[in-house]
């Protein structure tokens, strides 16, 4: 998964990356990041607004979880470059890689659930 993760964000990257410096590479990844994790929220907010009292409850666990989680695994993933340049590139790659999996589920989460309540 770890490969699978940064040849998927370089591809992304690509075509910018080959002129860039680290710091741009990583001002780029941010932003993309960035963006990454605003269609999440905007993901949690609308499945959040079908949900019934205990549904939003749990959601808002298993949110707390993931973000957990993320965190611990985009370390993992990132640790074999520890202190090297590229280190912070590819934990925000896998950050990105793993909100976007993250969005994905919200979204038929919300599928699922919007006509039930």
């Amino acid at each position: 998964m770890k490969i699978f993760a940064l040849l998927a964000f370089m591809l992304v990257l690509a075509p910018a990356a080959f002129s860039q410096t680290t710091v741009e590479m990583k001002e780029e990844a941010s932003r993309i990041y960035e963006a990454s994790d605003k269609a999440m929220n905007a993901a949690y907010s609308q499945l959040m607004g079908v949900l019934n009292e205990e549904g939003k409850k749990r959601l808002k666990e298993a949110q707390r979880a993931w973000i957990a989680y993320r965190d611990a695994q985009a370390g993992f993933d990132s640790h074999h470059l520890a202190g090297g340049t590229m280190e912070g590139l590819e934990r925000t790659g896998a950050l990105n890689l793993l909100t976007q999996e993250r969005t994905k589920r919200l979204r038929e989460d919300f599928a699922r659930f919007k006509d039930m309540y």
